[in-house]
């Protein structure tokens, strides 16, 4: 089934049916069960955690459009514009009203294992269940907090820079699209300027050399492809543009630091033994 993308009016008129907005003081988790929704560009008054508890989601900025895989997480600041394209993915959102952390861009990131349990475990704090101030709830999100702190500062090897003109929007749409036959000549040619001219403008507006710009897509795609499905790394190398499983295996290392092997094989758990929130929410009610 696709996505169905929501316009700016859509978006916002289901983000104020969630109630998100509403929401002041303390965190809370949030599961979103529109799995097949792509949300317009939208900012919440809070910091957003939104973690990839299964599939493959996407995010974009104004600067930068991101892959979002399996047991990985997004820091949203607080007002910063973003689009989201759950592409089926299941995935959970805490929401934090007051947080300091070392980051003040958008920042996707690998989820040590701590913090997966810990990400689960918020569940029991779901929006509906926040009506009043929780001091368990408080204790638990502080102490996230402090745990994130160090986590955010890894390097984002799942962030590509979004190009300012259209001859390199142009040029970056198409190399997404063709990245096994992607090369300087071919985009500069679709984008209808010289690749002198294309190289420039490229590095200018991206911060990136195009040829690094190209292995950057590469790498992200493999990401979503053994993510998402049974193809075998060979298949998955050749459709992304590697002539070899060895060149393949070396840029995939470089990117995510580890092997197509070993990231496959990474832990990829959906759901934790923590029971679901409304469970854990009856016991409470019932002490």
């Amino acid at each position: 089934m696709p996505t169905r993308r929501l316009s700016p009016r859509e978006t916002r008129a289901r983000l104020a049916a969630i109630g998100i907005a509403r929401r002041r003081g303390g965190a809370f988790a949030f599961e979103d069960d529109a799995a097949r929704i792509g949300y317009d560009f939208h900012a919440h008054r809070q910091h957003q955690l939104l973690y990839a508890m299964s599939g493959v989601a996407r995010l974009q900025t104004a600067a930068s459009q991101f892959l979002l895989p399996p047991q990985r997480a997004a820091w949203i600041p607080a007002r910063t514009p973003h689009a989201t394209d759950l592409n089926g993915a299941q995935v959970l959102s805490i929401y934090f009203e007051h947080a300091t952390l070392p980051r003040d861009d958008v920042r996707v990131f690998d989820v040590p294992a701590l913090v997966r349990e810990m990400l689960l475990y918020a569940r029991r704090w779901p929006l509906e269940r926040m009506k009043v101030r929780d001091r368990e709830a408080a204790t638990f999100f502080r102490a996230l907090l402090l745990v994130l702190a160090d986590v955010v500062k890894q390097r984002s090897v799942y962030a590509l820079p979004r190009a300012r003109s259209e001859l390199t929007a142009r040029a970056s749409d198409w190399v997404l699209s063709n990245l096994a036959q992607a090369t300087l000549a071919r985009a500069a040619r679709h984008a209808g300027a010289s690749a002198r001219t294309l190289r420039r403008h490229f590095s200018a507006e991206t911060g990136l050399a195009f040829r690094v710009f190209v292995n950057q897509a590469r790498v992200q795609r493999a990401v979503e492809l053994l993510s998402a499905t049974s193809k075998s790394i060979v298949e998955v190398a050749l459709e992304v543009g590697f002539q070899s499983q060895s060149a393949f295996t070396q840029a995939f290392r470089r990117g995510t630091g580890l092997t197509p092997r070993a990231f496959r094989k990474a832990p990829a758990r959906a759901i934790s033994s923590a029971p679901p929130a409304r469970e854990a929410a009856g016991r409470r009610s019932r002490k």
